[in-house]
């Protein structure tokens, strides 16, 4: 029971990540992106999932980035988290519309 009970906090866990990413992703926009500078990260709380996520943005160039979202079940005591990275690269076209592309030689890696 216990096995069962830890793999369906860390697959929760996981989704909770991976949901994040993508909520972070589908809501990017031009401010969000603006005060980060080269070498600078932003980290954001994502709250709705039963597993509280941070999420944070670092940018690696003028137009690459690496989200990485970390999420821990502390409430259960068991210290289960699933971290997982996603490198994105951010085009701005003159009309100011923002076009994100994941890296696909390695879009997306569990860290540890």
């Amino acid at each position: 029971t216990r096995i069962g009970a830890a793999s369906a906090r860390r697959q929760l866990a996981l989704s909770a990540a991976e949901s994040a990413v993508e909520m972070t992703i589908v809501g990017w926009n031009m401010d969000s992106a603006t005060p980060i500078g080269v070498s600078g990260t932003k980290a954001t709380a994502i709250e709705g999932f039963e597993v509280p996520v941070v999420v944070h943005v670092t940018r690696l160039d003028s137009t690459l980035y690496w989200i990485v979202a970390d999420a821990a079940d502390s409430s259960s005591g068991s210290g289960v988290s699933r971290r997982i990275g996603v490198a994105v690269r951010v085009l701005i076209a003159p009309d100011h519309s923002i076009t994100i592309d994941r890296i696909s030689e390695r879009s997306w890696s569990e860290l540890f």
